[in-house]
């Protein structure tokens, strides 16, 4: 496999956890069953605020509470969201009156008038990631990120652990597990295209995978940002250990 580039550094992250740690007790939405929790908000604001693109624009909105985040992180950022089912942030989430929402799915929508250079895409809605990569490349986005990365043996979507596993892959829809032979053009397309692919570290990682596995080299993980002797002071962080996915920044040339 291609070894890719990768933007930031563990010492880049850590001294941003007590800050975070602070926002993350302030949240508008304290139970987001559904939605992201603290192992994948932490590296979606760091990054926004590393960044700080011209545009956000955010696929899958759930509750609204990534959206809080990605404006704490980058206050100048226009959003536009992209909502196609409402009602779990129209009753009792968080609707933004800066954020500009629209139900038409992101490969249906007229992205001309942002500049390519400057936007950042937001990808949680479980769906074939490799068209959404297609088209973002072809329109010119450069900065993607994607929260559904699930590996070759879990997940209800396509994803770029999938792809980059280059073996049969599953795709699981309401507990019915179908195997998927690999496509070497998917492959040859994100090694060819993509210089940057990083997967973000859990804040801690649990005995088991998420789904009650033992960690072997089935599921290459980075290692975590911290200890579980830091448990005491991240409590809430800890409790939330299982709730990662590893979630990817890429980078198009």
């Amino acid at each position: 496999m291609k070894e890719f580039k990768t933007k930031w550094v563990d010492k880049d992250m850590i001294p941003y956890l007590d800050e975070f740690n602070d926002l993350y007790n302030q949240r508008p939405i304290k139970q987001n069953d559904g939605g992201m929790k603290s192992p994948h908000m932490f590296p979606s604001w760091f990054i926004i605020k590393q960044l700080k693109p011209k545009f956000i624009v955010e696929s899958g909105v759930w509750k609204g509470l990534g959206t809080w985040f990605f404006e704490q992180a980058s206050p100048e950022s226009k959003i536009i969201s992209i909502d196609p089912a409402p009602a779990s942030r129209t009753s009792g989430g968080y609707t933004s009156p800066r954020v500009t929402y629209q139900t038409k799915d992101f490969l249906l929508s007229d992205w001309s008038h942002l500049p390519k250079e400057d936007t950042f895409l937001f990808f949680d809605d479980h769906q074939n990631f490799m068209e959404r990569l297609k088209y973002a490349h072809k329109l010119g986005f450069k900065k993607v990120m994607t929260e559904d990365n699930y590996p070759y043996q879990q997940g209800d979507c396509y994803t770029p652990k999938k792809i980059l596993a280059n073996c049969r892959y599953v795709i699981d829809k309401h507990n019915k597990k179908t195997w998927f032979n690999p496509n070497p053009e998917d492959r040859e397309f994100f090694e060819k295209n993509v210089k940057i692919y990083q997967e973000m570290p859990p804040i801690f990682k649990d005995e088991k995978t998420r789904w009650g596995d033992n960690w072997d080299n089935n599921y290459p993980t980075p290692q975590p940002l911290l200890s579980n002797g830091d448990s005491n002071k991240y409590s809430l962080f800890f409790s939330e250990k299982k709730d990662y996915t590893w979630i990817c920044y890429i980078e198009m040339n």
